[in-house]
């Protein structure tokens, strides 16, 4: 059976069915209610009741129509299902009923036709209603639209109806634009805020019991031409400067904001740097800014500070730091000087201290040097300065002729400011005597004197001021600062020197002492072993020299007509000489040192470490000269880089190494008697031979001797370098003039030790004959004389005085390789008595006052072929 849905109308009752025949006899149709009882609240949807049909009984219709007719005022529509044999009615209350009750009828009807002229039996039928409508939650207005200019807020005010049994309600919104204020029992008020130009949107839930109620709000914010709208700093960019560790000045910074605006949200994004810059926040957005140096170097650093707020673009000032070095500025005096003028007051001076960019401070200070005294030790930049003065008795404790540095460290208490040192250097240079040169003289004698010290340019004349005691000075020249030259009448006994300072001091005296020599006689003293160096100590008549095969330092003494020998155990010893002033015996080690000995008792003095000490094995070169300033030239290496480079020296003053000369090297040298001059030979072992080089004793410059002169194996000067040999060949003058070659007239004899006359007058060269190199020869060495006093000129050889033969060899004289015949030689301070000294004898021999004139026969030179001679 199908059910056809029709709305049927009209009708009503069964007064209508009555009158009309029967569609479908046999067949009915009934409901399964005649009441239906509705209720709710007030607004709220009121479920809809259901109302079942059923058809039955035979002749069944194949098309039927229902519907239903509200017959009161309550009921909105009716709705019918078929579900299977049976139709449901669906009733639905009308929505929005006021509060009441609402009674009625509603007439359901099933026909034949859609006229529904025809009902099926049952049909229609009264179903009798009552809806119940409770007071409901309710707002009022149920939309809401808000309208404001920018910068300014917007509110309306909403009733609200409450539900039965509700006392209260609650209103919430999601917005933070959006607020819910002053909500009583029957109304609340909706607040918008502030916000930027636009369109906004935004639902009200508005809840009592469990019933609720949402509210639709919309926001317009129009913009007014003088409304601000963007943040707005009062500064486009913001520059500090302050110095290295320190902190700027604050800033403001003052930010006009948009009216819905109430906070900023700050940061700093750097380009430069890293968290140098930090602010606090003020009302209304204001800040106060600012920049810190520590932990940055000096330059100029970059960040931006960002302002953001809500609703609104962010904005962007750029800040520059410029950090400022904190450098010292400290002037003032830095050298102090102390010589023969200076006195108590004026050994003072004055600093002036400040750091420029950092504020006014105190600073504090400290001297390094117990010379050097502080007037104060903490004072104000800018305003205080520092006195410093020489602490007298501690300056005198400092050796003399140096310089020192004192270094005044000064700091500012805060930390933020590195500390700096200012250095003052003290020029310690009091007038000091170290030696008169030569330091002996002979009853009698004059002549030029060199004294040797420091501080001698103080004096404005120093002629007036030099004291001298036992002499009278003809003249007082000053040549330097370190050099005075005397002319001096004929000795009548020692003489005594010192100069004083205005400080109340009086240099050490240095003596010129007078020494008769007496008359020595001829002797060989036997003595084993290779010597290195010969000196003649005048003041106490002996010979000094090295043993350099039995590793020592040897004297020879004259004790009336004998001669006594003793000796002090030098390992290593090289070379030997005498201090300017005789009271040190000096001797090269080749385990690298330099050492003193006293000449009278030959105990070690001293001991001084160089870098290394070169030596030999035979008779030696002359390897070791001593200036008449104190300063021992050695072949080695001083083990100082003091850029001095060239040849090493260690100062007998100072007792201090260096090194003097330049690119120039020290081999062996010659020196005068009186260490004014200095010829010294390189190497011989180079190719091209390097030049020889002169060294004068009143300057630290060496220079190229002139001439092609490069070596020699021999070499002798006179007392005051008036003459040089060069070898036993060619004299020269002491500008390197040549005053005449050497010619032995018997070539059968080579020239060994060349010596000259204390004044130079004479050269005398021993020679051995080359004939007699052999064992069991009774040949001797003989010394020729040569006059050197004056410069040849129509001839090229220096006139030949005379000749004298020895008794004895000083060296080995055998035609062999290990003999070296090469003997060392000197002469007494008078010029009366040679000395030879070799590895056979000491041979002392007076010059005699006849000298063999006789001009000796030539004769081929023929050696012996065992073996060549040594060189």
């Amino acid at each position: 059976m199908a059910w056809l849905l029709a709305g049927c109308g009209g009708g009503g009752g069964g007064s209508s069915a009555g009158s009309a025949p029967d569609p479908a006899p046999g067949f009915s149709v009934s409901i399964d209610r005649t009441e239906l009882r509705f209720s709710g609240d007030e607004g709220s949807r009121v479920e809809p009741k259901i109302i079942v049909g059923t058809g039955s009984g035979a002749n069944v219709p194949t098309t039927a129509y229902f519907g239903g007719e509200d017959l009161g005022t309550a009921i909105d529509r009716v709705e019918a299902h078929i579900n299977g044999t049976q139709a449901q009615f669906v009733v639905y209350p009308k929505a929005q009923l006021a509060a009441g009750e609402y009674s009625g009828k509603l007439k359901l009807s099933m026909c034949a036709d859609t006229q529904c002229a025809q009902h099926f039996k049952g049909s229609p039928v009264d179903v009798a209603y009552t809806v119940s409508i409770a007071k409901g939650l309710k707002a009022t207005p149920g939309s809401v639209d808000l309208r404001a200019l920018s910068g300014a807020s917007a509110s309306a005010t909403v009733n609200v109806q409450l539900p039965s049994g509700a006392s209260s309600f609650s209103a919430t919104t999601s917005a933070s634009w959006l607020q819910v204020t002053n909500i009583t029992p029957s109304s609340m008020t909706l607040v918008a805020s502030s916000l930027a130009p636009g369109s906004y949107s935004e639902w009200v839930t508005v809840r009592a019991l469990n019933r609720q109620q949402v509210i639709p709000v919309t926001y317009t914010v129009t913009a007014d031409p003088s409304s601000v709208t963007t943040i707005v700093p009062d500064r486009t960019s913001m520059d500090f400067s302050t110095p290295v560790g320190y902190s700027s000045n604050a800033q403001q910074l003052k930010v006009t904001l948009p009216a819905w605006v109430k906070t900023v949200d700050t940061s700093v994004e750097y380009r430069t740097g890293w968290n140098w810059l930090s602010f606090v926040a003020g009302a209304g957005g204001d800040l106060k800014v600012v920049a810190s140096a520590a932990g940055l170097r000096p330059g100029v650093y970059r960040a931006d500070l960002v302002l953001r707020g809500t609703q609104v673009q962010s904005v962007t000032v750029p800040v520059t730091l410029n950090v400022l070095s904190a450098d010292w500025q400290v002037s003032g005096t830095s050298t102090l000087t102390v010589d023969a003028a200076s006195t108590t007051t004026s050994l003072n001076g004055q600093i002036s201290i400040d750091v420029p960019n950092v504020p006014v401070q105190g600073w504090q200070a400290s001297s390094d040097a117990s010379w050097l005294t502080l007037s104060r030790t903490s004072g104000s930049l800018r305003t205080d300065k520092l006195g410093i003065a020489v602490n007298v008795p501690e300056m005198l404790k400092l050796p003399n002729a140096r310089t020192y540095t004192a270094d005044i460290t000064l700091s500012l208490p805060n930390g933020n400011t590195p500390s700096t040192k200012f250095t003052v250097t003290l020029d310690k240079r009091l007038p000091e005597l170290n030696y008169v040169s030569p330091h002996t003289r002979l009853p009698g004698e004059s002549g030029k004197y060199t004294l040797r010290g420091s501080g001698f340019n103080a004096f404005a004349n120093i002629s007036q001021v030099l004291q001298v005691t036992g002499t009278t000075p003809a003249s007082v020249v000053r040549v330097s600062d370190t050099q005075l030259e005397l002319t001096l009448p004929p000795a009548q006994g020692d003489a005594t020197f010192a100069l004083p300072s205005n400080l109340g001091l009086k240099s050490d005296t240095v003596t010129l002492k007078t020494v008769a020599q007496p008359a020595i006689g001829y002797a060989a003293v036997p003595t084993q072993g290779y010597k290195g160096g010969m000196v003649f100590d005048a003041e106490r008549k002996a010979i000094f020299t090295v043993n350099k095969t039995l590793g020592s330092l040897m004297r020879f003494s004259l004790n009336g007509s004998a001669w006594n020998v003793s000796s002090a155990a030098v390992t290593g010893a090289d070379a030997v000489a005498l201090s300017p002033d005789g009271k040190s015996v000096i001797v090269t080690v080749t385990t690298g040192h330099i050492k003193l000995f006293d000449p009278v008792t030959l105990a070690e003095q001293g001991s001084f470490k160089a870098g290394y000490v070169s030596g030999d094995t035979v008779n030696n070169l002359p390897r070791l000269a001593v200036r008449n300033d104190g300063k021992v030239l050695f072949a080695g290496y001083s083990g100082v880089n003091d850029g001095n480079g060239g040849m090493p020296y260690f100062d007998l003053v100072t007792q201090r190494f260096g090194n003097i000369g330049g690119a120039y090297n020290f081999g062996w040298a010659v020196a005068s008697g009186d260490g004014s001059h200095i010829n010294i030979v390189q190497s011989a072992s180079y190719s091209p031979l390097p030049p020889m080089v002169s060294l004068d004793g009143g300057d630290m410059v060496a220079k190229v001797a002139p001439g092609g002169l490069t070596f020699w194996y021999e070499g002798a000067q006179s007392l005051r370098g008036e003459r040089f040999a060069e070898g036993t060949y060619t004299v020269w003058d002491r500008d390197f003039n040549k005053i005449g070659k050497v010619v032995i007239p018997n070539t059968a004899y080579m020239g060994r030790t060349p010596v000259f006359s204390p004044d130079g007058k004479r050269l005398y060269v021993m020679a051995y004959d080359s004939t007699g190199l052999y064992n069991g020869s009774t040949s001797k060495p003989r010394v020729y004389v040569f006059d050197s006093s004056t410069r040849m000129v129509t001839s090229t050889d220096l006139p030949l005085l005379g000749s004298f033969d020895l008794p004895d060899y000083p060296t080995c004289n055998i035609s062999a390789y290990e003999c070296d015949t090469r003997a060392l030689g000197t002469i007494s301070p008078d010029g009366k008595t040679l000395f030879f000294l070799g590895d056979v004898n000491l041979v002392a021999v007076p010059v005699p006052t006849t000298l063999d004139t006789r001009v000796q026969a030539m004769r081929r030179l023929v050696l012996p072929a065992s073996a060549p001679a040594r060189r």
